[in-house]
């Protein structure tokens, strides 16, 4: 039975990460290898934020809400360092020029043409859809982050024995704070509310370095990213006091918040946003998607069905005639 809920709790808790995976980044190989450079990068800023702690814990005392800002701090600006990575790659890319033999030259030709940006699906991508990378670079932090805060908990539940039984048996009283049965819960929305966060962080700090020293607004993004992340780690650590449903409802609402606001930097408005989340649960309450999918399999089945009447042709000379003979003189 714990095989059972772990199973459950990981695929509740990535579904919304595989369904933007399959959408937007499955098909190209490109968008494959950025994606997993992100959680790459996330993982440099756990080591950097882990060697932060080791070395402020033999100084002080309560380390918890330091090593909590160094480690968003260290998370932002793997964000920075990631933009400039791929930054750099477009500049490269887009000077690339085919000065190589004509064998070499024919092949290369597919990836860049003499003098002009890429033409690869992939490698275009790279010099014009900056929200995209964004999103996909984005994704591959937030699947990691979330991957890191519940791979325990989910080991954990699996089992022998039942979460928190053995410090009740030792203290002789069970706290009143827990979330008891809804931890699974608690970590399933945790993970899909943080892994979502960070897509919109992304394209919200993205934004800033993008336009840094063009627009006197541009540091606009990236203080909100970094404070909304600040804020949202604050009402995490509420937890453990017993607030759960305030502390998941406000960061709901920052979340949606977030991404109004990523809609807007994409060239939306607040309208369009507000009548795309009505659109999205009228389609979800009349199950739209399963209903196009079945009408595609439909037609599908339909068009390998219908094969088409081949036409009446004469074979040898054949004649409908009676008496007419088919053989030839010698």
């Amino acid at each position: 039975m714990g095989i059972v809920l772990t199973v459950s709790c990981y695929i509740a808790s990535f579904s919304p990460s595989i369904a933007l995976f399959y959408s937007f980044i499955a098909h190209d190989p490109v968008r494959i290898i950025l994606f997993f450079l992100g959680s790459f990068f996330w993982l440099v800023s756990l080591l950097i934020s882990s060697l932060a702690w080791l070395g402020l814990s033999t100084v002080l005392p309560n380390t918890f809400l330091i090593s909590l800002g160094v480690c968003i701090v260290a998370q932002e600006l793997s964000r920075v360092a990631y933009f400039m990575l791929l930054k750099k790659a477009q500049k490269k890319l887009g000077n690339f020029r085919l000065d190589l033999n004509p064998p070499f030259s024919r092949g290369l030709n597919k990836i860049t043409r003499h003098g002009q940006i890429s033409v690869a699906p992939g490698v275009s991508d790279l010099h014009n859809a900056r929200h995209m990378l964004a999103l996909v670079c984005g994704l591959g932090m937030g699947v990691i982050s979330a991957l890191f805060y519940t791979m325990n908990a989910f080991a954990t539940f699996a089992g022998p024995g039942t979460i928190g039984l053995p410090m009740a048996l030792e203290t002789g009283h069970i706290d009143s704070n827990r979330a008891g049965k809804y931890l699974p819960l608690c970590y399933v929305l945790s993970a899909i509310l943080l892994t979502l966060f960070h897509v919109a962080w992304t394209i919200m700090v993205w934004d800033t370095c993008h336009k840094i020293g063009r627009f006197p607004t541009a540091f606009v993004p990236g203080a909100a990213a970094v404070v909304s992340h600040l804020f949202v780690a604050f009402l995490s650590s509420l937890n453990s006091r017993g607030f759960y449903i305030l502390v998941f409802s406000v960061q709901f609402l920052v979340l949606l918040i977030c991404i109004a606001y990523c809609n807007v930097i994409m060239g939306g408005t607040i309208q369009s946003f507000v009548t795309a989340i009505g659109q999205s649960f009228v389609d979800a309450f009349t199950l739209k998607q399963i209903r196009n999918f079945v009408e595609e399999r439909k037609m599908r089945t339909q068009q390998r069905q219908a094969v088409p009447d081949e036409p009446m042709t004469e074979r040898g000379g054949a004649s409908d005639e009676p008496g007419t003979s088919n053989t030839v003189d010698a």
